[in-house]
């Protein structure tokens, strides 16, 4: 599981200036995209939303309950984000949503031309070496986890967005092309981490880095099950998934940390090794980093 990134906050609205209480909708136009902040203070059922251009959503707060037409329906919570293509419709119920516990989303809405160039210039010059050997969106992994690299990447879309600098189109533009990528990104290590290539070459260190989480894990050997150079391999990843080896493998021990916490009454020392950490100090500096509080604060 990638270790969840909420977006940065963006206040809410006044309610008592609003026309609506149900997706309430603040807009900010780009030459290539536009920027939604919808706002529900009211629970309601059954609201079906659909938009022009490619759609990336993210939860700010609030709970949502989403399904696409044939599919089970799920949680949107905060920390997560979902892509749909054009025409796409959602049926959304918001069943805890009142003035105490509004639902704040941000969705962005790519102008597909824009999003075609954007992949053809990445695939024409940044060859994707492994499969499915090409920089393409996987809309069967439309519903996601934000990590850092994504959520980094959406905040600075909103935040330029919402400034006035005369440049914010051709800043705009360049962050449109970090933000497909870190989808596609996000996305390929989605397929790994279940298993759904079976024959991509890093399957087997994704497997070994989950069986052996709680053990000393080198690179060299991580490479070695990848059939490539250290060098190879450290870079290759990190053009894969967005993230390195190592940061891989600290991210998931985090994950494993979180659910000892929740499962066992172990002290946080008892935490520490059992989810492969050596140092007690390194370990709730890294938890803080990672998750925004130490791990006391989070079992609490």
């Amino acid at each position: 599981m990638n270790q969840v990134c909420q977006l940065a906050p963006i206040n809410l609205s006044d309610t008592t200036s609003l026309d609506t209480l149900v997706e309430h909708r603040r807009v900010f136009n780009l030459k290539h995209c536009e920027l939604n902040i919808f706002e529900t203070f009211h629970r309601c059922q059954n609201v079906a939303l659909s938009y022009n251009g490619l759609v990336v959503s993210s939860m700010m707060r609030g709970r949502k309950l989403m399904s696409l037409q044939g599919t089970e329906e799920f949680d949107f919570l905060p920390g997560e984000s979902v892509i749909l293509p054009e025409g796409v419709s959602m049926k959304v119920d918001f069943p805890e949503a009142d003035e105490k516990r509004p639902v704040q989303c941000a969705t962005l809405a790519l102008d597909w031309d824009m999003v075609h160039k954007n992949l053809d210039f990445l695939n024409e010059h940044y060859v994707n070496s492994e499969a499915p050997f090409e920089w393409r969106l996987n809309f069967s992994r439309y519903h996601f986890l934000n990590n850092k690299e994504l959520a980094g990447s959406i905040n600075k879309l909103i935040s330029i967005s919402m400034e006035n600098d005369v440049a914010k189109d051709a800043l705009a533009d360049l962050g449109l092309k970090m933000l497909l990528l870190r989808v596609i990104q996000t996305q390929n290590l989605a397929v790994i981490q279940d298993y759904t290539l079976r024959d991509h070459r890093f399957v087997p260190a994704i497997q070994f880095i989950k069986d052996h989480l709680t053990e000393k894990i080198s690179i060299d050997s991580l490479a070695k099950l990848s059939c490539m150079s250290k060098s190879a391999f450290f870079e290759a990843f990190r053009g894969q998934f967005g993230l390195s080896p190592l940061e891989y493998i600290q991210q998931e021990r985090i994950e494993l940390a979180k659910r000892v916490m929740s499962n066992t009454s172990l002290s946080i020392t008892e935490v520490c090794y059992e989810a492969g950490f050596n140092n007690l100090n390194y370990f709730i500096r890294l938890f803080k980093r990672k998750e925004g509080v130490t791990p006391n604060v989070y079992r609490q």
